[in-house]
């Protein structure tokens, strides 16, 4: 289901309806209310903390556990500033529980509810600090492993430790029920994690191209970019040196010949010019 609230679209995921009916048809109404309530003040930090440094957010989606912001205008962002919108969300969860808390010491809430609420925000906050995708704290790990291998590279292991961690979740549950208690919440969380892993897996390498094929235009937009140059020999697969780019970095690759002496080089503008036409399955001598 989707939404627009002035320009921001909002998509409310299929899970998450159906987990609330589920709740609700269980008449965990105060829980339904108090899990809303988290995820609203989670997605309201990440709106926040990107329009404080400038970031236009364009889509929300609400998945059963949080949240994800598409930006508009991410490609301009600096890694700091990607980083910080994303911690945002479960920061407002333990700021509003610290608040939630000295209400809740001062009687001037009720205390059941008080603490209902308390539980949520901090469950959202400390569930979306895990490193998994498509969580807040997997997004900031996608971003630390950028710094040290290639995008798809870093979604890959960020997807393998979700799907870990939604493992480990199944097998709480399953130990559950041999001891008597039945956590359901673990075994909706690990199906939710390894879901999204496998899709967050799948749609990289799509979300990439579409970031290296808008560079043209954000060098136009900014007036530069930051270059840097990748040495390579003849039958290297054009598709290794893709997955080699970076979205805010302009490439040129120079090809040596079995002497080490530069045979010929290619701006990334050419090779992906050339791939579009011959595809993608080619070498880069095929594209000389």
């Amino acid at each position: 289901m989707t939404i627009k609230i002035k320009d921001m679209e909002v998509k409310i995921d299929f899970f998450f309806i159906l987990l609330v009916l589920f709740c609700l048809s269980a008449g965990l109404w105060n829980d339904v209310f108090a899990a809303i309530a988290a995820l609203g003040f989670h997605e309201l930090g990440h709106i926040a903390a990107a329009e404080a440094l400038g970031l236009k957010v364009e889509k929300i989606d609400i998945l059963p556990l949080g949240g994800r912001i598409k930006i508009l205008n991410l490609d301009e962002a600096s890694p700091e500033a990607e980083m910080l919108t994303v911690l945002a969300g479960p920061m407002m969860n333990f700021a509003v529980s610290i608040f939630l808390l000295l209400l809740f010491n001062q009687s001037e809430i009720v205390s059941k509810l008080g603490k209902n609420f308390i539980d949520y925000q901090l469950m959202i906050g400390f569930f979306n600090m895990l490193p998994a995708l498509p969580l807040d704290g997997g997004r900031v790990f996608v971003l630390w492993l950028r710094q040290h291998m290639n995008y798809i590279s870093a979604v890959r292991v960020a997807a393998g430790l979700s799907k870990a961690f939604a493992l480990a979740m199944f097998l709480v549950s399953v130990v559950g029920l041999f001891v008597g208690r039945l956590f359901i919440n673990f075994a909706i969380a690990g199906f939710f994690l390894l879901s999204y892993a496998f899709k967050e897996q799948k749609d990289a390498p799509i979300f990439f191209i579409k970031n290296i094929a808008r560079k043209k235009e954000m060098l136009f937009k900014k007036g530069f970019l930051p270059m840097e140059t990748l040495a390579a020999v003849g039958n290297t697969p054009v598709k290794r040196l893709l997955y080699e780019f970076m979205p805010n970095k302009y490439y040129i690759v120079y090809m040596l010949d079995s002497s080490m002496k530069i045979k010929n080089c290619l701006t990334e503008t050419e090779i992906f010019d050339k791939i579009i036409r011959e595809g993608l399955d080619r070498k880069l001598e095929d594209l000389i």
